[in-house]
């Protein structure tokens, strides 16, 4: 709850991970001594202005999920509900399944080094301004291109890699759901229906530990960042 508002995190893990090369879905291949989803789930989970948790799994990989999460305490209403064809109709299930709507903070699953600090501050953010969606500034040189050829540099101070939570008031994000399937419009992300429908979107820090898992190399990069942090928690406590 924050300031009288609920607040509801949303796990998609609606993806088969195809690139993984792995038989095994992304979202329940083991990363540090557990599924690559329960650590977001663990990370919202810790934060006590989280009121709800709802994780999208494939309709096909629901009970399969419950048997892998057996061992995963929410502290909190937590409920496991079939994703879509789409990531924007996975979502849109999620939202309809909130429970009183509020905030709603769409968490790829496929991110599992969000902290809840980050978290915290994404949705203070939010609080604040409207809205809030966690990004990490270009630290390369980017450039716009056409037919093969460099066409424009792009200065990398004003670029910034867009990740998760992403986060907004619950009834606006449906609203802009049911707008983009109603037109038939795909979508990579959140923010970008809700810009194009003329909300005007706020950055909130993110992390390079917060990068996506696409490919096998992610999961070692990312086992030897958590591996790390955890030792380094695991220090400061003693």
């Amino acid at each position: 709850m924050l300031n009288n508002t609920r607040v509801t995190a949303l796990v998609v893990a609606g993806g088969m991970g195809t690139r993984m090369n792995s038989v095994v879905p992304k979202q329940f291949v083991e990363l540090g001594g557990r599924p690559v989803v329960q650590w977001s789930l663990e990370c919202f989970a810790s934060l006590d202005l989280v009121d709800e948790i709802i994780l999208v799994l494939p309709a096909d990989r629901i009970e399969e999920g419950r048997a892998l999460l057996r061992g995963f305490v929410a502290g909190r209403p937590f409920n496991i509900i079939a994703g879509g064809e789409r990531r924007q109709d996975s979502v849109m299930n999620g939202l309809r399944a909130v429970t009183a709507g509020g905030w709603v903070m769409v968490h790829d699953a496929a991110r599992p080094g969000m902290t809840p600090e980050l978290a915290r501050a994404a949705l203070l953010k939010a609080e604040t301004c409207g809205n809030a969606v966690c990004a990490v500034p270009s630290q390369d040189t980017l450039v716009k291109a056409a037919g093969g050829k460099m066409a424009e540099h792009l200065d990398r101070r004003e670029v910034f890699r867009l990740q998760t939570p992403q986060i907004f008031r619950c009834d606006q994000l449906l609203q802009a759901l049911e707008y983009a399937v109603a037109n038939d419009l795909a979508i990579t992300d959140e923010s970008s229906i809700m810009a194009k429908l003329g909300h005007e979107i706020f950055l909130a820090e993110g992390s390079e530990q917060n990068n996506k898992i696409t490919g096998p190399q992610d999961l070692e990069i990312l086992a030897a960042l958590l591996t790390k942090n955890i030792t380094q928690q695991t220090q400061v406590k003693k």
